[in-house]
This record gives C-alpha cells, sequence and structure tokens, in this order.
C-alpha cells in the first residue's frame, strides 16, 4: 500500500533531481562558454583582415617578364584585406617598365635590377639554376667559370674541363624581356653582355628543351621549372656552382650563390595604394607567398 509519506518522498527525490540536473546543465554552460569565444576568437584570427582605411582606387602594374603568376598571387591576396582596392596588370613581352613608371603611364613595375632615378624595393629573389645536357661530364663549375663561357672567352668545353670533349660550347641565351638575363649578367658581372650570336630562348622550357637535346649546350632557367624538369626526368644536369648544389634549401638560405632579385619600381613619390602594396609584399604575410609563386623571400627562416 503506497501512503502519503511514501509519495511525498518519491517528489522529493525527483525534485532534486532536477534541481540537480539543473545545475549540472549550468555548470556545463559555464565550462563550454570561453571553449566557445576562443574558437570563435581564432576562426576571427584565421580570416585575413580586411583593411578600409585606404581609399577606393586602382594599381596598375605593368611588366614583360616570368614574375606575372607571382604578382597575381599577390594582388589576390591583398585585395581580399583592401576590398576598395583593385589591382589591375599590363603584361606583354615589349613593355617597357621603366619608361611605362617614368611616363606616369603605371604605378607599379616590376624588373630585374635597382633603378636609381626611381623608388626601388627588393621584394623575392630568384635562384638561377645553369644546365648542361645530361650526357656532358661536365657537373660543376665555379662562378668565374660560367661568367668566362657566357661572355666568350672559354668557347669549348675540354677548357672547362679537361676530360669533356673537345667540342664547341653552344651558348642558349635568353631574351630581353626575361628578367633573369639582367640579373644574370650583373651577377656575373658581364659588361658587354652575351655574345649576340648565341641563340635566344623565348621561355624556361624552350631553354631547357634546347640544352636537353644538345650535348654541347648551356643556358640559365629560374631554379624551380629546373629543378621541376629533373624531376620529370628531363635529360639535364643542374651544375654545382662553387661546390654548392642547387636546390630549394641552399637558395632559401643563400649559400648557392647565384641569385637574382625581383625588383618593384615606382614613382619617385609613390602613391599610399603602391605604399600600401609595397608595406604588404615586405610584410611576414607576403614574403611567405613567394615560394607558392615560384620565387624565394628575402625574410630568413
Amino acid at each position: 500500500m503506497i501512503t502519503r509519506s511514501m509519495i511525498f518522498l518519491w517528489f522529493n527525490k525527483m525534485g532534486m533531481v532536477k534541481v540537480s540536473l539543473l545545475i549540472g546543465i549550468g555548470v556545463l554552460c559555464v565550462l563550454l562558454l570561453p571553449v566557445s569565444l576562443v574558437h570563435s576568437k581564432e576562426s576571427q584570427a584565421a580570416a585575413p583582415l580586411k583593411d578600409r582605411s585606404l581609399a577606393a582606387g586602382t594599381i596598375l602594374i605593368v611588366g614583360n617578364g616570368p614574375e606575372r603568376y607571382l604578382l597575381e598571387i599577390l594582388a589576390k591576396e591583398f585585395e581580399s584585406r583592401h576590398p576598395s582596392v583593385s589591382v589591375d596588370f599590363f603584361w606583354h613581352p615589349n613593355a617597357k617598365p621603366i619608361r611605362t613608371i617614368e611616363l606616369k603611364e603605371a604605378d607599379i613595375g616590376i624588373i630585374g635590377e635597382e633603378v636609381a632615378s626611381l623608388h626601388s624595393a627588393v621584394i623575392a629573389r630568384d635562384g638561377i639554376a645553369v644546365l648542361s645536357n645530361f650526357s656532358n661530364p661536365v657537373k660543376e663549375m665555379s662562378l668565374q667559370q660560367i661568367a668566362e663561357v657566357f661572355s666568350g672567352k672559354l668557347r669549348y668545353w675540354s677548357q672547362v674541363y679537361e676530360e669533356a670533349p673537345q667540342t664547341k660550347i653552344v651558348l642558349i641565351n635568353r631574351t630581353n624581356n626575361q628578367n633573369i638575363r639582367q640579373g644574370f649578367e650583373k651577377t656575373l658581372n658581364i659588361p658587354d653582355g652575351i655574345p649576340r650570336s648565341a641563340y635566344r630562348a623565348e621561355s624556361e622550357d624552350e631553354a631547357i628543351k634546347a640544352v636537353s637535346g644538345n650535348l654541347e649546350a648551356i643556358t640559365f632557367v629560374s631554379m624551380t621549372p629546373a629543378l621541376r624538369a629533373k624531376e620529370d626526368g628531363i635529360a639535364i644536369n643542374l651544375l654545382f656552382i662553387n661546390k654548392v648544389e642547387p636546390e630549394v634549401q641552399t637558395v632559401l638560405d643563400k649559400r648557392y650563390p647565384l641569385q637574382r632579385p625581383v625588383v618593384l619600381i615606382a614613382n619617385p613619390n609613390p602613391s599610399a595604394h603602391v605604399l600600401a602594396f609595397e608595406q604588404f609584399v615586405l610584410s611576414k604575410e607576403g614574403q611567405k607567398l613567394m615560394q607558392k609563386g615560384k620565387y624565394y623571400p628575402l625574410l630568413e627562416r
């Protein structure tokens, strides 16, 4: 028989269970709330900050070399941080960045060397690989030997390496608009330039193909496409220079001696938009994008 006292005790216990349950839910909410707030803050930190301090406007970048892919990556990220600013390009093999900037027909130019009369900033580095045919016994050279080969002073492979065949060296040059040529000649101190008789390759792929098909040929290309070609099994050697192997790490730590700058130029009194773009490119966030664009950052790792 169920008495009134038994019913009272049952309801009392149920009430305690409900109270305990409510207390437990409350404690759980208190514990989870900071975690939720931290997660929210982390999500906000992960998203790029949008700076609306710049007035609406357009940046026009002019260039003629192989750096366009890198600049497009940088421009896309810059636009995401500055929604009021758009970045446009005039990129053509016959474009003349220095002259275009001097005439104030563009805001930023991309070239391979600094210009004293203009605002200039080195924004990235490029390793320059020197290539020979895979069957060529020459596997390494000094900077001095490379300079003498490309200036025309050394004309036979046997002058570079005594066990090499006594065959004439075939120079594969790069066209004037390829900024790699400017950095290559400047680094090697070739004042008169590479002989005009040298064959001129229009692109990295053309230069690589020319060397892979000619035992006597030698050329120079950017490090990233050279390493990729070697991985793909193309018949080329990437020459050691001053006994340093050409690879990503030796370019990053600057042991590899044959490198060139990627230079941003602008009017001597650059606009706020140009300065903002330059500041972003040189920032830690901008420099992290360099390898994605197949170039190398300035910052030490």
